[in-house]
């Protein structure tokens, strides 16, 4: 690993992540675990900026996604249409996604904080497949991953080992710009390729890594990049790397 690549690894991993960012908006540690919950089921063909802005814009709406009466479908359509994500195609779910997640709080009497200490990493991977569109049908259920791994940023968990790092779009672009990305993998060979390159990218802490290449040539708006606020593009000391290099 080259100096300038340990060092745009460091400085990225120590931005804030969105969907933690948002969660820890909230009063209580369970609410905020709540907000976690909700925005890891909710991250699908979204770019982590679109998510933040409607997670923040429900924010305005909801104070805690698990209280009853839920929140009514059309508040939340109106939500997706005013942060402009009408074309998002999990647009169609997103009020069953945040019924479920609440519903799955409420059966654990709100208070997934509790929850988290008394289970081990397993056995909460195994019960977040219970929450519409967390990944049942997938074997590696990749947004209960970024789950557990955002989770302990706000909370303990039971004692065990922890599931691999998960994947992201930022990891993937790293990984087709050195040529490394095979799309014929099976899901469980990326993720055993990704997490090769963590470890690889930051031998000591592969987390570091993980963390830090979310942000790796991720839209932050039309015209910019949640990486630029490590450093300019033409100045980046990863820029040989990024896909969309100058």
């Amino acid at each position: 690993m080259t100096d300038p690549v340990s060092e745009w690894i460091l400085k990225a991993s120590q931005l804030k992540d969105p969907i933690v960012e948002i969660a820890d908006k909230a009063e209580t540690l369970h609410i905020k675990i709540n907000w976690l919950l909700l925005g890891c089921a909710l991250q699908q063909s979204i770019s982590l900026s679109d998510l933040r802005f409607f997670l923040l814009e429900l924010q305005k709406e909801i104070k805690d996604v698990a209280e009853l009466p839920a929140p009514a479908e059309n508040l939340i359509l109106n939500t997706i249409s005013k942060c402009g994500l009408k074309k998002w195609s999990l647009a169609p779910q997103v009020a069953g996604i945040i019924w479920s997640v609440g519903r799955f709080a409420r059966i654990r009497e709100n208070r997934l904080d509790l929850w988290a200490t008394r289970h081990s990493p397993s056995d909460l991977w195994r019960e977040c497949s219970e929450i519409y569109y967390m990944g049942k049908n997938s074997a590696l259920r990749p947004k209960i991953l970024l789950f557990l791994h955002r989770l302990i940023s706000l909370s303990p968990v039971g004692a065990g080992v922890l599931p691999p790092l998960p994947n992201s779009a930022g990891a993937r672009r790293w990984l087709i710009k050195t040529k490394v990305y095979d799309p014929d993998e099976n899901p469980k060979e990326k993720l055993k390729t990704v997490n090769s390159l963590y470890k690889e990218l930051s031998p000591k802490n592969p987390v570091l890594a993980c963390h830090a290449l979310q942000f790796f040539a991720e839209p932050l708006d039309e015209d910019t990049f949640f990486c630029q606020q490590i450093s300019p593009c033409n100045s980046c000391l990863v820029s040989e790397y990024c896909v969309s290099a100058i």
